[in-house]
C-alpha cells in the first residue's frame, strides 16, 4: 500500500531518482507494508524543505487516524513533537528526565533542559531567544555522576552532581520529571531565555 500523493508509477524508480519527499513517503510505505500497530519515525522531516516537511507531518497523521496507529515520534524539535503527540516524554544520554501531556510542554515543562528544547526550535508566531547552555556536552558512553544534565545546566549544584533525581510529579496529571531545582510551572520560557546562564 503506497501512502496517497505519491504516484504509481514512481514504484520502480531507484532512490537517487526520488525527491526527498518522495523517499520519505516510500520509507513510510515500507515501514506500514506488514500492517503495524506501532511505527517508530526517528527525525521523519529533518532534510526536508518547509512545505515537503508540512505534508510528511500530515500524511502521518492521517495515517495514524485512518490505520489506527500508534506513532513513536523521535525529533528534537519540541514543537513539531507537541504538534504530532499526545505525550511527550524528554530524554537526555538516554535518560528520561520528564514526561508530560503534549498540550502543556511549552510553558509548563518543569525539567530545564525540556525547556531549552522549547527556546531552541524558532517560531514565526512567537520567536524568543534560545536558552543558552553553557559547559562540556558530556559523554554518551560515560555520562557524568547524578543528573545526566547538570555538566550544561544553570541550576545545577553539588546535589545534582551526587544524586540523580527521583521521578516527582507535577500538579497536573500525567506529568512528571526528574530534577533537584526544576523550573517554576508556568513560568514562561521567554524568561528563562533572558537569565544569566
Amino acid at each position: 500500500m503506497l501512502p496517497r500523493r505519491l504516484p504509481r508509477a514512481l514504484a520502480d524508480a531507484l532512490p537517487g531518482q526520488l525527491s526527498g519527499g518522495q523517499r520519505q513517503r516510500v520509507a513510510i510505505a515500507r515501514a506500514l507494508a506488514l500492517d503495524p500497530g506501532l511505527v517508530v519515525v526517528d527525525e521523519p522531516t529533518s532534510a526536508l524543505d518547509v512545505s515537503v516537511r508540512a505534508q510528511i507531518l500530515n500524511l502521518l497523521l492521517d495515517l495514524k487516524e485512518r490505520l489506527g496507529l500508534a506513532l513513536v515520534f523521535v525529533s528534537h524539535d519540541i514543537r513539531t513533537v507537541r504538534r504530532m503527540s499526545d505525550r511527550v516524554i524528554t530524554m537526555y544520554l538516554g535518560r528520561i528526565v520528564e514526561e508530560t501531556p503534549a498540550d502543556r510542554v511549552t510553558d509548563s515543562a518543569r525539567h530545564p533542559y525540556t525547556r531549552a528544547l522549547c527556546s531552541a526550535t524558532p517560531s514565526l508566531l512567537d520567536p524568543i531567544a534560545p536558552i543558552p547552555l553553557s559547559g562540556p556536552v558530556p559523554s554518551a558512553t560515560r555520562p557524568p555522576s547524578g543528573c545526566p544534565f547538570r555538566t550544561r545546566c544553570w541550576k545545577a549544584d553539588t546535589l545534582c552532581a551526587d544524586l540523580m533525581p527521583g521521578f516527582s510529579a507535577a500538579s497536573r496529571p500525567g506529568h512528571r520529571y526528574r530534577c533537584h531545582h526544576p523550573v517554576e510551572e508556568d513560568r514562561p520560557t521567554r524568561d528563562l531565555a533572558n537569565q544569566e546562564p
